[in-house]
């Protein structure tokens, strides 16, 4: 079997199905995001800037698609450098709005630059990739990959803007896993770092369920640690004794484990015990009480909670068709909060009903699908890794916004693409789809 370039007719060039899936949610998007900020007095503003990004987003599809996207992977390290200086010029003369340091304004607009940031990151990261692809599964190419990308992701947590950092998270581990990276070391490196962030989350659960602890009781202990520098002390002996154990227990059943990971563990817990500590004392208070709505939403019915219990009604409320656009009670009544940025599947779900978020999933999936198609068909390793890179961020970010809509998930405060209000997320997620359309273009075929 051989590899032959592809000469396809004008047609064949376009992914129509892509285009489709993308012009359907923006049309649904744009109904749903239009009837939810009717009533807002700022109507006018939110129509204007909604289609003026809209244009600018269907030119940059045009232009992502027009030349050969290889040029990315030439001039990775330019874009980096822009990524880079991005940030940095954000955090020194953007705009403070809801307490994070993310926007610029240009002629009168305001963008986010971190939504362009991290879309250049992922153009960065798979020429990495692609460049290491022989020592693919050596522990130094995932240092050098979590290298390159921790400035990016310290600048955009500088802001401070935790939600946009967490979710750059999954591109990350797709994009290594679809390289061929050691999946041992992944689960290593990135299992210590849901531990340390899995943490605070802990600590809150038993803060808010178990306010009024026995002394010795499991969720006191457990406090007691984010307390006490000596219950964090005696928590990493424990740590210690129990990896000792493990390694007298493997040795006696004759187990085939390297004695280095009864060591590895051990620290690895510890780091992240300490690193959760840390996180967990560097908490804002509307991100504690995003955890407190997830973990415990009946403590603060009217407070920290109020969000997601609003979304729960305005999505159960609609049932099989939706109450009809301009007619749902929550949305237009005021009472569902964020209901044309974060929580617009809430108002897709109480105004179209069932079969509405049905078809927002469907064409989502869709979507997902005809980027897989495009990695697949890719001529070369890097546009498999961009499409792998994008995939894995879009799918992420659906799943946190439904999620957090149905209350599955804690808040996040992330738009869902192509449906949320959002002109900076709504141009670069049309100019990320151009790229995947300019690779799907230049595929080769299977002879």
């Amino acid at each position: 079997m051989t590899l032959i370039r592809t000469s396809p007719g004008r047609a064949g060039r376009v992914d129509w199905a892509l285009v489709a899936a993308a012009g359907g949610l923006l049309v649904i998007g744009s109904l749903a995001m239009l009837s939810a900020a009717s009533t807002t007095p700022y109507y006018s503003s939110v129509f204007r800037t909604h289609f003026v990004a809209l244009g600018i987003g269907a030119a940059a599809f045009t232009l992502m698609l027009a030349f050969n996207y290889q040029i990315f992977q030439d001039q990775s390290r330019a874009l980096y450098a822009l990524a880079l200086v991005l940030m940095v010029v954000t955090l020194l003369f953007g705009h403070v709005s809801r307490g994070h340091r993310s926007w610029l304004r240009v002629m009168g607009f305001g963008f986010q630059p971190g939504e362009l940031a991290r879309m250049l990151l992922i153009l960065v990261l798979a020429d990495v990739l692609d460049r290491r692809a022989r020592r693919i599964e050596s522990l130094s190419t995932l240092l050098t990959v979590l290298a390159v990308a921790a400035p990016i992701l310290i600048l955009i947590l500088r802001q401070p803007d935790l939600s946009t950092t967490l979710s750059f998270v999954p591109a990350l581990m797709g994009m290594l896993f679809c390289a061929g990276a050691d999946v041992p070391q992944m689960l290593a490196v990135f299992g210590c770092g849901a531990a340390a962030f899995g943490m605070p989350l802990l600590y809150t659960f038993c803060s808010a369920r178990f306010p009024d602890a026995a002394p010795h009781s499991l969720p006191a202990l457990v406090l007691a640690t984010s307390k006490s520098g000596w219950a964090a002390l005696w928590t990493i002996l424990l740590f210690a004794a129990a990896g000792a154990l493990a390694w007298r227990l493997a040795t006696w059943l004759r187990l085939q484990v390297k004695p280095l990971a009864f060591v590895v563990a051990p620290l690895l817990l510890s780091a992240s015990l300490l690193s959760g500590l840390a996180i967990y004392g560097r908490l804002k208070g509307y991100q504690r009480d995003r955890f407190v709505a997830w973990v415990a939403p009946e403590t603060d019915v009217q407070g920290a909670a109020y969000n997601v219990i609003q979304s729960r009604i305005a999505v159960g409320s609609g049932g099989l068709w939706g109450r009809g656009l301009f007619s749902g009670t929550q949305s237009q009544l005021g009472f569902l909060p964020e209901r044309h940025t974060d929580f617009i599947f809430a108002g897709v779900g109480e105004e179209m009903g069932f079969v509405g978020c049905s078809l927002v999933l469907g064409l989502y999936m869709l979507l997902l699908w005809r980027i897989v198609a495009a990695a697949r068909l890719a001529r070369d390793r890097y546009g498999y890794l961009v499409c792998a890179g994008l995939a894995s961020m879009l799918a992420c970010h659906l799943a946190l916004n439904v999620g957090m809509c149905v209350g599955l998930l804690p808040v996040a405060g992330l738009p869902l693409p192509l449906v949320s209000y959002g002109g900076t997320n709504l141009v670069v997620t049309l100019g990320a789809l151009g790229i995947v359309a300019n690779i799907y273009a230049r595929r080769y075929a299977l002879l």
